[in-house]
């Protein structure tokens, strides 16, 4: 009993050992045979009862190339037992004929390790069907990229080009995606394609162009692997039972390897570069610039731009004074979709200021190297000032003071040292002055003019028109003055009149025999005193034919004959001959070979002197202000506004008016519109220093221009109107100037004028843009369609006053802005930091033009 029961162990464990090795296997199928090089081979790697365990490392092969191309599972049944089997298929292209073998190898699966046995195949040269033709007669690709020369991280463009001969073309009928991966770049691959043509070896080729941007993460050789593509090709046909059926074949096409030298960034970089290689751009905003204590002011840098976005650079931390509480940055990083080299990167930081007082925020600066320039680059964002005003509640107002000095008249004088107080820099003062620290009225109506709000430089081309309109004319009127072609004009109407004489007595034939001689001399340019009929022929073959040559040479032959000789021909007929061949010529024309000559005498040269008429009509709005009637003297300076929006003494009065009534909101308003029609009356500057010293706040640029700080003390020598002027009459002379340069070129001797002349039209082009950088100091307060917050207001983001959800945020008085939109009452203003809300129309005041009750 004990010895079957033996038996029966050791024959199931005789059975099992196999079944459990059959059953977790992994092979290569077909496990023997034949290759070709340059057709597209399949192998396929079988796991039985497995599946591999991550990435399965073959064999290093010199001989071919493997690449993954598909994984398909299934289940089998196989008797009483369910068999799991997954099939990874492999592309083969061997490189070289002869015996390939893949040696045996272990593989991981989550069964253990499994052994896979070797194989040997013999590899023999693939050709076209029966044409006898290798693959690489007919089909041709290559991996190259377009620039000389490569950085670190720099973006390059990586092209693949797939071409077959045009006398297969029709044969072609499918091929797969490019199969790549390389290391040591980063790129799209080659997806896109486009449809080109080429010529190898005196065969054109049908070209499919793939290119992709690449960047290489580091420096030194990167060796790009080879390029693989599939294409199916109609190699014959197989007859059918009605229809021949296409024979296709695979053959894979192989690009060679590209190695590519990547140099390293150098040396030298700014101490603000954090790795960034491309092209970019660098914004800062701050929003808003004009907050009280405690209002939050959120500054966002933004960058953008194509370059190395997958090396991960960063923004410069920036640095906020420690009077500013800060909260977590808003980071956010987009990438493009069609491209890992084009994003941008936004940090947005929400400070909170805990004091008051002006504060810069920057500079601010981003280091780039840009390939292209071959260096590095830098984008420097100027600082801006931001102004905290202080806490100020209405349920509790701060007490006024009064100033310890009183000043003297002003009106010598238009230095700040007159006043017995200073601008509080934040542009908040809550001093009360008394109304006696005001200037009188103006007694003149004085009209300025009204910014347009921009320079054309439109005009500026005309500087440059005028004198090459100039030199055309002239060049125009001595090339008709001195045409070379005059005296041959001339013969040629002699020529004329003697073909058409009418006198052919002995006498008159004579005469017009040496009038057309001396005529004959001049058309055809003969220098001879007196020519032969051989200088004659020689003269006319310059100008014509030789047919006409020996024609004209008879003509003079029988002319020598009717004056010195015996047997002359009849004059009549000698005529007939002359008038044919007159017909076969032309008048010569107006010769332009002297345009571009330079000597002439002709020259014209204007300029035009735009004088400012001054009005010095009188209104009534004076005497009611001398009698204490305020709201009448602001009615009657009003109606000379109206008519007249450019009269700077009418808005000077009506702030005055506003300011005896406690209205220190219109009284800035005005005047700061009458400071900019006239920014040297003294009267003006001094009224506005105390309407700045009553007000809530003002804009910043208002209180520069008033201080004179820095480069406003000359800024503010010239209104925003008068620097358009500047620069317009700059443009005149420069235009003038290059006239005169261009006429002197035509008279000898004229060195030194034209030095001088030179020098002055190109410092007057220089003070175009003098000029205009100086207007653009001037900000929103040189745009004629500004307008300016008269009281204390709330901005909106819904133009409504009902309880809803909106977002607001304080707008204070002496903002500055520009209406977007109107509504019902509303106005949506923009301001300078670009934030945009609607706030009530009559809380504002144009700085130009006449008052517009509608606002």
């Amino acid at each position: 009993m004990k010895m079957r029961l033996r038996i029966l162990i050791l024959s199931a464990f005789a059975l099992l050992v196999p079944l459990n090795s059959w059953a977790q296997q992994v092979y290569w199928t077909p496990s023997s045979g034949s290759l070709q090089q340059g057709k597209s081979n399949r192998l396929q790697l079988h796991f039985e009862g497995c599946e591999p365990d991550g990435d399965v490392a073959l064999p290093s092969q010199t001989g071919a190339d493997f690449t993954l191309v598909g994984r398909t599972s299934s289940m089998n049944m196989s008797g009483a037992r369910v068999v799991q089997k997954m099939i990874l298929e492999y592309q083969v292209s061997p490189n070289q004929q002869g015996t390939l073998t893949i040696p045996a190898f272990n593989v991981n699966t989550n069964r253990g390790v499994l052994p896979v046995a070797e194989v040997q195949f013999e590899v023999t040269e693939a050709t076209v069907g029966n044409t006898g033709m290798k693959p690489e007669d007919i089909f041709k690709s290559e991996l190259s990229v377009l620039e000389d020369s490569i950085y670190e991280g720099e973006i390059f463009t990586l092209r693949y080009v797939l071409g077959f001969r045009q006398d297969y073309q029709n044969r072609v009928s499918e091929f797969s995606p490019p199969q790549w991966s390389p290391v040591g770049v980063v790129t799209n691959g080659f997806e896109e394609y486009r449809t080109t043509t080429f010529s190898y070896r005196n065969h054109n080729y049908t070209a499919l162009l793939f290119e992709s941007p690449a960047m290489a993460t580091r420096s030194g050789i990167v060796k790009l692997p080879k390029v693989n593509q599939s294409v199916s090709m109609v190699v014959g046909r197989r007859r059918g039972f009605i229809f021949d059926d296409p024979v296709v074949d695979s053959f894979n096409v192989p690009s060679e390897t590209l190695e590519l030298e990547i140099k390293p960034l150098p040396p030298g970089e700014p101490t603000s570069f954090t790795g960034a290689v491309g092209q970019f751009q660098f914004e800062s905003t701050v929003v808003p610039e004009i907050v009280q204590v405690g209002e939050p002011v959120t500054w966002t840098l933004k960058l953008s731009g194509t370059g190395n976005w997958p090396q991960g650079f960063g923004i410069n931390p920036r640095n906020v004074s420690s009077t500013f509480r800060s909260i977590q940055p808003d980071v956010n990083k987009e990438i493009s979709e069609d491209s890992p080299f084009d994003g941008s990167l936004s940090e947005d930081i929400v400070l909170i200021p805990t004091q008051s007082g002006d504060f810069q925020f920057g500079p601010t600066e981003f280091s780039f190297f840009n390939p292209k320039s071959d260096r590095y680059e830098t984008i420097s964002i100027p600082a801006k000032t931001i102004v905290v005003n202080p806490l100020v509640t209405q349920d509790n107002p701060p007490s006024p003071t009064q100033p310890a000095l009183t000043p003297a008249s002003p009106a010598g004088t238009s230095d700040s040292s007159g006043l017995g107080f200073e601008l509080d820099p934040v542009g908040v003062n809550l001093l009360s002055k008394p109304i006696e620290l005001l200037s009188s009225p103006s007694e003149s109506n004085q009209v300025a003019t009204i910014p347009e709000g921009r320079v054309s430089f439109s005009y500026l081309a005309l500087s440059f028109a005028a004198p090459a309109l100039l030199w055309a004319l002239i060049a125009l009127v001595r090339s008709v003055i001195y045409d070379p072609n005059k005296r041959r004009r001339n013969a040629f109407r002699a020529l004329k009149a003697a073909s058409l004489s009418l006198d052919d007595s002995e006498s008159g034939a004579k005469a017009a025999q040496l009038d057309w001689r001396v005529a004959a001399k001049e058309y055809w340019e003969i220098r001879s005193e007196e020519p032969s009929f051989e200088d004659v022929a020689h003269a006319v073959s310059k100008y014509s034919d030789n047919e006409q040559a020996a024609r004209w040479k008879t003509l003079w032959q029988n002319s020598d004959r009717m004056l010195f000789g015996k047997k002359a021909p009849p004059f009549k007929e000698w005529q007939s001959e002359l008038r044919d061949l007159l017909g076969q010529i032309r008048q010569p024309g107006i010769s332009l070979r002297r345009f571009f000559s330079h000597k002439a005498w002709f020259a014209v040269i204007a300029l035009t002197l735009c004088l400012i008429g001054v009005d010095t009509s009188v209104g009534d709005g004076l005497k009611s202000y001398n009698q204490g009637d305020f709201a009448a003297a602001q009615t009657a300076w009003e109606s000379e506004l109206e008519a007249n929006p450019a009269n700077w003494s009418a808005r000077h009065n009506l702030g005055l008016a506003s300011a005896q009534q406690e209205n220190w909101g219109n009284a800035m308003a005005y005047w700061t519109s009458a400071f900019l029609l006239d920014t040297r009356a003294p009267e003006l500057r001094w009224n506005l220093k105390v309407a700045l010293s009553k007000s809530g706040g003002y804009y910043p640029t208002l209180g520069r221009l008033v201080k004179g700080d820095g480069m406003m003390a000359y800024v503010s020598l010239l209104t925003p109107a008068q620097w358009e002027r500047v620069a317009y009459l700059s443009m005149l002379c420069a235009g003038v100037a290059f006239c005169a340069w261009v006429a002197l070129l035509y008279l000898r001797g004229q060195k030194r004028p034209r030095f001088v002349l030179a020098v002055i039209g190109v410092l007057a082009v220089a003070a175009v843009f003098v000029a205009d950088w100086a207007r653009g100091e001037y900000g929103l307060l040189a745009n004629p369609e500004a307008i300016v917050v008269t009281q204390d207001e709330t901005l909106k983001s819904v133009p409504t006053d009902l309880e809803v959800e909106q977002i607001e945020s304080p707008l204070p008085e002496g903002s500055v802005g520009i209406v977007v939109k109107r509504f019902l009452g509303w106005l949506k203003i923009e301001l300078p930091n670009g934030e945009q809300g609607w706030a009530r129309q009559e809380s504002f005041a144009p700085l130009y033009g006449p008052i517009d009750r509608s606002l």
